[in-house]
């Protein structure tokens, strides 16, 4: 029995290194947890600065892309008569039925571009009811476009062949409209700005 208290007085029964008996300590300091996980630290930093640089990296790709994406606004003026200009020029020439209806593909095209109304989806009835209740053409190139209108539908859907006068009078037509329009757009866009000064 002697033996048996001699032991328990000991402190280091439970750890032979320690002499003392003072408590583990529960927390540790920010610096040891620090220094006991620099590695996983110092990983996950590496990760996190690597993520971020590839992010910068692609949204810096996507915007040089979407830079080099974006068109160039033309004018439709300008676009409309050098369409018409190579439709013109074209060798060889297109024989009537192709000619007509890339010549109206123009003409729509400048249309609803400029007047922001919906040509391409429209028969030659509908866009001319369109262009009727469009206020910039309230009294003005009714004839002009009907014509124009009446002569491609003949054009496009006969089974005649057309003559080359036919055809230049509707080249002549959709250049004169284009060049008009434009002409009289221009006008009303300089007439507020002369009358203010």
């Amino acid at each position: 029995m002697v033996t048996f208290f001699l032991t328990i007085n000991k402190a280091y029964l439970l750890d032979s290194n320690r002499e003392e008996d003072l408590p583990i300590p529960i927390f540790k300091s920010f610096s040891q947890l620090v220094e006991e996980n620099l590695f996983i630290i110092s990983l996950s930093i590496l990760i996190i600065i690597t993520v971020l640089i590839f992010i910068l990296f692609l949204r810096r790709k996507k915007k040089g892309e979407s830079k080099e994406k974006e068109p160039e606004i033309i004018d439709p003026y300008q676009d409309a008569l050098s369409n018409i200009q190579s439709l013109q020029d074209q060798k060889p020439v297109l024989s009537a039925k192709p000619f007509v209806f890339r010549l109206s593909e123009i003409l729509r095209i400048y249309v609803e571009r400029v007047f922001k109304v919906p040509a391409m989806e429209l028969t030659g009835e509908e866009f001319m009811r369109e262009i009727a209740s469009h206020t910039f053409f309230k009294n003005r190139y009714d004839k002009i476009l009907q014509e124009f209108v009446d002569q491609g539908d003949r054009i496009k859907y006969s089974k005649e062949n057309s003559e080359d006068g036919q055809m230049n009078l509707l080249l002549e037509t959709a250049l004169h409209f284009v060049k008009d329009t434009h002409k009289k757009l221009e006008e009303a866009k300089n007439v507020p700005s002369n009358s203010q000064s």
